[in-house]
């Protein structure tokens, strides 16, 4: 079409970057499972049905394993990594090639809103290159946990521009559109609450206000605030909390003066992307009167009083500003999360930080020294920005091939970094070096006598090393740290279990069972210690009051698959078979590896 608002050139320039995207996170597609994937998906047996997929939405369990299941609530993100499973397991390179695209087409949809609102191809394609190429966003690309990233920014940028077509274009299904868009953005990762602010601030800056009345503004705002409204109400209800944590510092104050300074770190690091960190360490901020927090503070205030400045000399560089502070918002732990910062919360962000930067290359080729090659020049300065974008990209994602390479990135960086030393020890404590994993975690804890973790790790990697004194003692201390904390508490009744010291064992199991009744772990390992003690009758009552405290099919199972072991074990082989039986018929797609070991059983027990 001639009019058509997306024409030949701007297909090229589409190509371009999805070409140039893909090609610098090529690399990234043989990395493994590291951290968070764990519990998103390797673990998370719920998504391994996708008949299971209207329970993401109201089941907190089924978008995470474990503790994280409290913290996100992320359902349509769950969505999509029950659907990679359906099609490739636990390969995890469909995981990353589904990264990979979505970041592209995320680079591709800011070519088309930014060429939608200013109708200029160079800096569009510009601000879209530097986004796509951007060091920092290899937390969110490379790294399979960073999918909700992703996810919700496709979601966000095409609600987007649906907003600035109905406006453009006075067509009722654009504005649904967008709001249909809104809904799958904040059903993919809570940063999307900022649409409706960012609508606003595009609006002020851009939209001409000529019959544009209150109630017109009120009508297209107002459908926005009530969806936020609405996703924030349901996620308090599933979650039942609204933040993840305390205030940091123990005040809403010290979290202010720190995330003040945290927030001068993001621009440096944006301005400067050479020493990435997967995890960093903070020093919480107790008082207006130091240094770093004065300084913060007023260069803040100084940024924001500029504003009404910046806008009537350049509303691109005003909008880019005001971007990047209100798309921040989220993260700046006004509601407490369990990360003061984070690389990955810069992956929206970071969009105004990469318009500012196109503007000022613009700007550098318009001067007056280069009037005659102007546009070489802008070339030039914006190829070599993409260049070294890309070198140090493709660099940053051989970090995240494995745990214990991007751990090791953590300490080189990090070198004080307790967080990272733990989970270095607990990458080498899954491959089975124990060795490197006691030295990893030693550090850690030499580095942070108050830090739980790395106790915890190392009395677990020294139960792994069948070291039960030395395993009983550093989980105590981490259980001292950390009173009630069953997965301690748990290790603690197998490292005695293991010594034959059944009474220790039960009675730290039955502390788990009452601090925590559907904690099914206990009853298992409760079952197992009267099993070692040929109590059976009271085995059996253990393994039973698991499925009267879970709806894991998993769970429920395998202490299914346990009672017919304790029937075999007394001699009652029908008893056995019918318990096999059950077994097998709870374990359903997902669930194979489980259900051939029922089949299997139920075959001996005809020996």
């Amino acid at each position: 079409m001639e009019n058509s608002w997306i024409r030949d050139d701007r297909v090229k320039a589409l190509l371009l970057i999805f070409f140039i995207t893909v090609t610098i996170y090529s690399n990234s597609l043989g990395g493994r499972f590291v951290y968070d994937d764990e519990y998103f998906v390797v673990k998370n047996i719920t998504l391994r049905n996708l008949d299971n997929i209207p329970s993401f939405f109201y089941n907190r369990s089924a978008n995470a394993f474990a503790d994280l299941s409290q913290d996100v609530y992320r359902p349509v993100t769950t969505i999509t990594y029950a659907v990679d499973y359906a099609l490739g397991k636990l390969n995890t390179f469909g995981y990353h090639l589904v990264n990979v695209l979505l970041h592209s087409f995320n680079a591709m949809l800011l070519f088309l809103f930014l060429y939608l609102v200013f109708g200029n191809i160079p800096l569009a394609l510009m601000t879209s290159l530097f986004f796509a190429c951007h060091p920092v966003q290899t937390e969110v690309v490379s790294w399979i946990s960073g999918r909700a990233s992703v996810l919700f920014l496709f979601f966000y940028l095409s609600a987007l521009i649906f907003y600035v077509l109905f406006l453009r274009r006075s067509k009722k299904q654009y504005f649904i559109y967008s709001l249909v868009l809104y809904a799958f953005s904040l059903f993919s990762k809570e940063m999307a609450v900022t649409l409706p602010l960012v609508l606003i601030v595009y609006d002020l800056h851009f939209l001409r206000r000529d019959n544009d009345s209150l109630r017109s503004k009120i009508c297209r705002y107002l459908p926005y605030f009530i969806l936020t409204a609405f996703f924030i109400f349901i996620r308090a209800v599933v979650l039942k909390r609204v933040s993840q944590c305390d205030w940091w510092g123990g005040s809403p104050y010290n979290t202010f003066f720190t995330m003040s300074r945290v927030m001068i770190d993001y621009v440096k690091v944006l301005l400067v992307p050479v020493k990435l960190c997967a995890y960093r360490i903070i020093d919480i901020s107790v008082s207006v009167a130091e240094t770093r927090v004065l300084a913060s503070l007023a260069l803040l205030a100084i940024s924001a009083a500029a504003i009404p400045f910046i806008f009537r000399a350049s509303r691109r560089v005003s909008f880019a500003i005001c971007f990047f502070f209100i798309t921040m918002l989220p993260v700046s732990n006004i509601v407490p999360l369990k990360a003061l910062m984070a690389e990955r919360f810069l992956y929206l962000p970071s969009i105004g930080f990469c318009l500012c930067l196109a503007l000022a290359v613009e700007r550098i080729g318009r001067t007056g020294v280069f009037n005659k090659k102007r546009v070489f020049v802008t070339s030039l300065i914006a190829f070599i920005i993409i260049l070294f974008y890309s070198s140090r990209t493709m660099i940053r994602n051989e970090d995240w091939k494995d745990a214990v390479t991007i751990s090791k990135s953590i300490v080189a960086v990090s070198p004080l970094n307790p967080w990272g030393f733990t989970s270095l020890g607990t990458a080498y404590l899954e491959e089975e070096k124990y060795g490197e994993a006691v030295k990893s975690l030693k550090k850690a804890i030499a580095l942070s006598r108050d830090y739980v973790s790395p106790k915890n790790a190392l009395g677990f990697c020294y139960l792994k090393m069948d070291r039960y004194d030395d395993a009983i003692q550093f989980l105590k201390e981490a259980l001292r740290l950390k009173p009630g904390d069953l997965e301690v508490i748990n290790s603690l009744a197998v490292a005695y279990a293991s010594q034959k010291k059944y009474e220790e064992a039960i009675k730290y199991l039955e502390e788990s069972i009452r601090l925590e009744p559907s904690y099914v772990h206990a009853y298992l390992n409760l079952g197992s210690v009267y099993e070692h003690r040929r109590e059976f009758d009271k085995a059996l009552t253990e393994y039973r009051r698991v499925a009267q405290n879970t709806n894991s099919a998993q769970e429920i199972a395998i202490s299914y698959i346990r009672i017919g072991d304790t029937y075999i074990k007394l001699g009652l082989k029908d008893k056995a078979r019918e318990y096999y039986n059950k077994a097998r018929d709870m374990c359903g797609r997902g669930l194979e590896e489980l259900r051939k070991v029922a089949v299997d059983r139920m075959k001996i027990s005809w020996n």
